[in-house]
């Protein structure tokens, strides 16, 4: 638990998620790496480390018995023994550990594939592709079962030295008590007692030898902590990194975030270029711009022209090319996302969302409105009340319209002095749309729309902006 939160204190550290998973390439799947790797590092710990503790006493005290029966004789052989089979182990062990890493990152694309037809799969049943999705899944799962064969491979020299370092312990715990049996130490024994004498030295002396052999045993399990050591340690090594890079651009980004006088814009570009993350084309060059609460701006454009980028830009998910980005506040902005995004919990979770609900009578009348107002309250009536929450998760029971007029509900309700939406109604119907665009005026919102002229009937904007990269 404690690593996990740490991971999560890192991950969640201001947009580190976002660099991970869209941004870089560096490291396959950090949610497996949270998840399945670190689940199967605390319990490989759980069973080594016990074994670790006990050994240091056991040894000892098995020492101290096996020299006061055979001599230091005996004590020096069990600790060669060891020695040496634990320095032939070093290198058997060594070729597992980066294939243990590999079956993991195989292990994760595997079940990221299974996830991704999972969330697609209407997608998936309106194009029949089930046919071309099997035969990815098996092509994934042939390069899994790949990596766990060489896994295997490796693990079997592994595997045999530490059987026989096992079945060998015995032999030199009988050699090393025939070293005093054959030096005459135990000359004035009688026949008949000579063999207790033998069967007690053996016993410590084998118990000495099972001390060793039990930490022999552990490899396996030390294979698997090394493997998922060097995945858990990668990823927290590169969320530092970029937690330590955001502390160094504070400075900076101060520059982005000024409280100036109380009519300065909201959001000033000043020749503002960026270019296309694919193939860094330029998109748009030497935009200024100033964003405010008088007035509402289209931004419009052809598919591909940089228009939802401009947004990301302005936000800080991307960084531009040249020019300057300030903004006066950033909690008087609210961004609403192409794709909408809705968490886990009740509706009332998902109205107040990024904030937490407050379950006043206000609120809770404000959300009610607002749901009406945009079509949506029959999910009162489904869920039985604002708190309720649906079995299945909210993403996949409600359609794209649901989910689009649930992201108006949300932006509505938070009450953004300047809201940017991208191609906020591509899947709401005219009458609902003119609705929701009225009510961003009752509210004192102004919008920054990204989306096409076709689509903006019954709603005028003050500026328009139109990015056009030539084809």
């Amino acid at each position: 638990m404690i690593l996990t939160e740490d991971l999560h204190r890192l991950y969640y550290s201001s947009r580190t998620h976002y660099t991970l998973n869209v941004l870089e390439d560096v490291l396959d799947n950090p949610d497996q790496r949270m998840t399945q790797d670190v689940d199967r590092f605390c319990q490989r710990i759980a069973e080594v480390l016990p074994a670790v503790c006990i050994a240091p006493f056991t040894t000892a005290y098995y020492t101290y018995k096996c020299a006061a029966i055979s001599g230091w004789s005996g004590p020096v052989s069990a600790f060669g023994f060891f020695l040496v089979f634990a320095i032939i182990n070093k290198f058997l062990l060594s070729p597992v550990v980066p294939r243990v890493y590999e079956q993991e990152r195989q292990e994760g694309k595997f079940r990221h594939l299974h996830a991704s037809v999972r969330a697609h799969s209407e997608s998936i049943a309106f194009l029949d592709g089930v046919a071309v999705e099997q035969v990815n899944s098996n092509r994934q799962l042939m390069n899994l079962v790949r990596a766990q064969m060489r896994v295997v491979n490796r693990q079997l020299p592994l595997n045999i030295g530490v059987h026989l370092f096992d079945y060998l312990g015995s032999i030199i715990s009988f050699l090393v008590i025939a070293v005093p049996i054959f030096n005459g130490t135990y000359d004035g024994v009688k026949p008949e007692d000579l063999s207790g004498v033998i069967s007690k030295n053996a016993f410590v002396t084998i118990y000495l030898i099972s001390c060793f052999s039990s930490l022999v045993d552990l490899s396996g399990g030390v294979t698997v902590i090394c493997g998922n050591t060097h995945r858990i340690g990668a990823l927290r090594e590169r969320m530092l990194k970029h937690v330590h890079d955001e502390d160094l651009q504070a400075v900076a980004q101060k520059h982005r975030t000024s409280s100036g006088a109380g009519d300065r814009p909201l959001v000033q570009l000043a020749d503002v270029s960026y270019n296309c993350p694919r193939d860094n084309e330029p998109l748009v060059e030497k935009l200024t711009l100033s964003l405010d609460t008088s007035r509402n701006v289209l931004v419009t454009g052809h598919s591909g022209s940089g228009k939802t980028m401009l947004l990301r830009v302005i936000k800080g998910l991307r960084e531009q090319s040249s020019g300057t980005v300030k903004t006066k506040d950033e909690h008087s902005m609210l961004f609403m996302p192409q794709i909408p995004w809705l968490t886990v919990g009740s509706l009332r979770n998902q109205i107040a969302y990024p904030s937490l609900p407050t379950h006043s009578d206000g609120e809770e009348r404000d959300m009610v409105y607002l749901l009406e107002l945009a079509g949506l309250e029959h999910l009162l009536r489904s869920s039985y009340s604002l708190d309720a929450e649906l079995d299945a998760a909210w993403y996949d029971a409600l359609s794209p319209g649901e989910k689009q007029r649930l992201s108006w509900v949300r932006m509505l309700y938070q009450r953004p002095p300047l809201a940017f939406l991208d191609e906020p109604t591509s899947a709401v119907d005219y009458g609902v749309k003119s609705r929701l665009y009225e009510e961003c005026a009752k509210r004192h919102i102004a919008v920054v729309v990204v989306g096409y002229q076709h689509e903006m009937q019954g709603w005028i904007a003050d500026v328009t902006i139109t990015t056009c990269k030539d084809k």
